[in-house]
C-alpha cells in the first residue's frame, strides 16, 4: 500500500512541476490581483445566488451581460484556456485511476 501512495505522490509532484501547472498558478495569481475582475466575479456570484431564489428575466440578462464583460478580458480568457487544459490532464489521471481500481476490484473467476 505504501508503494501505491508513493507513486501517487510522485504523480502529483510531477504535475506540480509541469509548465501547465506553473502557468495555471501564475494566471490565477494575476486574476486575484486584478480588482476589477475580482469585483466583477463577486458581483456575478452575488447575483447568481439571488437568481436561484427568483425567476427574474432582467436579473438573468444582467448576469449574462456581466459574463460577456468578464470574458472580454484577455487575462480571463487565458485563465479559462489553461484551466480547461489542467482539467483535461486531471481527468486523464482520474480515468487511469478508475481503470486501475476497476481492475483490482473486478472478480475474474478464470484468473
Amino acid at each position: 500500500m505504501n508503494n501505491i501512495k508513493r507513486k501517487i505522490d510522485q504523480l502529483f509532484d510531477e504535475l506540480e512541476k509541469s509548465k501547465l501547472y506553473d502557468d495555471y498558478v501564475a494566471i490565477k495569481k494575476k486574476l486575484r490581483e486584478n480588482d476589477e475582475i475580482i469585483n466583477l466575479i463577486n458581483k456575478i456570484k452575488r447575483l447568481q445566488k439571488i437568481a436561484t431564489n427568483h425567476h427574474d428575466l432582467q436579473l438573468e440578462k444582467e448576469i449574462k451581460e456581466l459574463y460577456k464583460r468578464l470574458e472580454s478580458y484577455p487575462i480571463y480568457q487565458s485563465y479559462l484556456i489553461i484551466k480547461d487544459e489542467l482539467e483535461e490532464t486531471l481527468f486523464g489521471i482520474k480515468e487511469q485511476f478508475d481503470g486501475y481500481f476497476k481492475e483490482i476490484l473486478s472478480l475474474n473467476i478464470n484468473d
